[in-house]
């Protein structure tokens, strides 16, 4: 894998498009944990995740190998696929979530955040779907607009207006918590 390290993602898609399947390991090592990271926070749900990120590079890996197609910006690629068979997942089922497992890929808690992660999570849920996806592709994959608009198919105006719409809920929604929070800070401070 070590000899994949220097290659560019879209030449690793070409070597293993060209029957190199050692290529498919270095792809993956680079992806892995932004994917199910992505998937755990579109669903909510580990089980339903770990499924997505499997279902994402299976899908991957056969169309790379069955059509021997190029792809110009693989990361996109990636995403859109696993976007795909998130919103499936979602159309299909409404999902539950445990908050202990929202919180293994976003951070690991002290106590103080419990609450506040509790909230953002309950928050992300509570945003249509277009919004959610944009955000969370922006804010925790760290996706430009541009990407983003790539992966789900919309301009790029789309895209910044579900990333603005957004925050703006996000921030009417927490907006309590964290004047309350703020409050108790300056009163614990005095």
């Amino acid at each position: 894998m070590k000899a994949y390290a220097h290659h560019t993602d879209e030449e690793l898609f070409s070597l293993l498009c060209n029957g190199e399947k050692d290529a498919f390991a270095e792809l993956y090592s680079r992806y892995r944990s932004r994917i199910y990271a992505y998937a755990l926070r579109m669903l909510g749900d580990r089980e339903r995740a770990n499924d997505i990120f499997q279902e994402t590079f299976l899908r991957i890996y056969q169309q790379c190998t069955n059509s021997r197609r190029t792809v110009t910006n693989v990361s996109a690629y990636i995403f859109t696929t696993a976007r795909n068979l998130c919103l499936n997942a979602i159309r299909d089922q409404k999902p539950t979530v445990a908050v202990e497992d929202y919180h293994q890929v976003v951070y690991q808690p002290n106590h103080e955040n419990i609450e506040l992660a509790e909230l953002v999570k309950t928050a992300l849920e509570l945003l249509p779907t277009s919004h959610r996806e944009a955000f969370v592709l922006r804010e925790y994959d760290g996706l430009s607009y541009q990407e983003i608009s790539e992966v789900t198919g919309q301009s790029l105006a789309s895209v910044k207006i579900h990333i603005f719409r957004a925050k703006e809920k996000l921030r009417k929604i927490l907006a309590p918590y964290l004047e309350e929070n703020t409050e108790e800070s300056r009163r614990k401070s005095k």
